[in-house]
């Protein structure tokens, strides 16, 4: 009876220490943040997350799930300030919930490691700046530590419980970004083992259920803005002719005389060879860097051929929009990969790997672009005076704190390899549930890194659950058992 009470007194004085040590992290690192910027800094999608919000109508090129967690945060405060309180809260309660989670399964022989791990975990830089920022990383940052501890619980033997606070981050993981459909090749593998056959049956089938779901969402949904019944929205396709592009001007002579067999792809094929090469180098740095302005920008030839295809009929932007990149652009960007693989790899997937390890693209994060005051119904949304200035109120975290980022993600990549190694030298000594939560951490960043490296250039908000990952990965792989 007394070591029960005294195991009692031990994990509430551990749940006190993790939940106060996380929330003093978060709010002294967003602290900082807000002092710096006082206002959400935002970008392009920032407008169209909010547009999406305002005008409660799904916008094919991004998700609508955090718009709707706009109009929720909305729905208690008009105050631009509870956009900042509101996702720093999700983020330190989902972070906190994971480390308990991890802290209950695996439980520390010495607690200062765990305290120090606790600290970093919670300290991450990029995160807190995202905090304050008119963008969805950070609610699919708190989706992902979500689901992450429903899963630890599980194989740690847990109340089925766990499986629908799983589920639940899933659904809203697919409705914040839709990569998060590839988040199951990381779960399901794992959850196949939990102990309870029953619940690593519900876990597969809920994983299944809750994608299927997404998909009937999503059809109805572009048949409601375009017309067309499909799961993809074109974006797919068009960011897999972006990264294509990139080996254009490095084709041979002789190689730009071959012509796909398909009338469609070779028409755009034969455009997308005139004059732009002079363009693409200038965009790409002559090869060295990747850039997804191939989606973007009216000077570069996917979108100078999807305005000679809207000039040529009365099909609106977004429809032309989703038609070419769910069809023509989608196999015209799988030719080009499959034909020169080689240039493929040299001229976007090497640049790219830079940016995995050492992500010096830092876009948002850190560099602070205030609400623009000519976006009327953003600054009425948050009922800001029309004349306010939202200027950057000290450069500290821009001069003092970006600099470092790149840095730092790499020192977490180094922790996290040595840590493999580790637990790969180890792996026939550790338990199987130890194996099992070690896999779901490796899996899990391998899926994240690896869909990322190819599907898109990558920027540092894209790396912002990983950092939590990589420690927790570390900890358990180089804790004494």
């Amino acid at each position: 009876m007394k070591r029960t009470t005294k195991a009692r007194k031990t994990s509430d004085g551990s749940a006190v220490l993790d939940w106060g040590l996380t929330a003093l992290c978060v709010i002294a690192g967003s602290l900082l943040v807000w002092f710096c910027c006082p206002y959400p800094a935002t970008m392009t999608d920032s407008w169209g997350y909010l547009l999406a919000a305002i005008e409660k109508r799904f916008i094919v090129f991004r998700p609508y799930g955090y718009s709707a967690f706009l109009r929720v945060v909305h729905f208690f405060s008009h105050s631009v300030l509870a956009v900042f309180i509101a996702q720093a809260l999700l983020y330190w309660l989902s972070l906190t919930l994971l480390l308990r989670v991890v802290r209950r399964a695996f439980p520390p022989r010495r607690t200062l490691p765990f305290v120090l791990l606790e600290a970093l975990c919670a300290l991450a830089p990029s995160a807190l700046f995202m905090l304050d920022a008119l963008m969805a990383d950070t609610l699919y940052c708190s989706c992902l530590f979500l689901m992450l501890a429903g899963a630890v619980a599980l194989l740690d033997g847990r109340s089925p419980g766990w499986l629908v606070l799983y589920a639940g981050a899933f659904f809203v993981a697919l409705n914040t970004r839709y990569s998060a459909m590839f988040l199951p090749f990381a779960f399901v593998p794992v959850l196949l083992f939990v102990r309870k056959r029953a619940a690593a049956v519900c876990a597969v089938v809920l994983t299944l259920a809750v994608f299927l779901g997404f998909r009937a969402s999503m059809l109805s949904n572009m048949q409601k803005a375009v017309g067309v019944r499909q799961f993809s929205t074109g974006f797919d396709g068009w960011q897999l002719a972006n990264n294509a592009m990139h080996l254009l001007p490095h084709l041979s002579k002789e190689e730009c005389r071959k012509m796909p067999a398909d009338a469609r792809l070779k028409q755009l094929h034969a455009f997308c060879l005139r004059r732009y090469d002079e363009r693409i180098l200038d965009y790409t740095g002559g090869g060295k860097r990747v850039v997804s302005a191939f989606v973007w920008k009216r000077d570069l030839p996917l979108k100078q051929y999807m305005e000679a295809t809207m000039a040529s009929g009365r099909a609106s932007y977004q429809e032309v929009w989703v038609k070419l990149g769910s069809g023509l652009y989608a196999d015209y960007g799988r030719w080009l990969i499959l034909h020169y693989p080689f240039k493929f790899f040299r001229y976007y997937l090497w640049p790219n790997l830079a940016g995995v390890f050492y992500p010096r693209d830092t876009e948002l994060v850190g560099n602070f672009v205030e609400i623009p005051a000519g976006k009327q119904e953003m600054v009425q949304w948050f009922d800001l005076p029309a004349d306010r200035v939202m200027r950057e109120r000290s450069p500290f975290f821009r001069r003092q704190v970006l600099p470092w980022l790149p840095a730092l993600d790499l020192v977490t990549w180094l922790i996290f390899i040595v840590a493999v190694v580790v637990a790969l030298r180890r792996r026939r000594k550790d338990s199987a549930p130890v194996r099992q939560v070690l896999w779901l951490l490796f899996l899990l960043a391998l899926v994240h890194y690896g869909s990322t490296w190819f599907a898109t250039p990558v920027v540092l908000r894209y790396w912002i659950p990983m950092h939590a990952v990589k420690l927790i990965f570390a900890w358990i792989a180089l804790a004494k058992r």
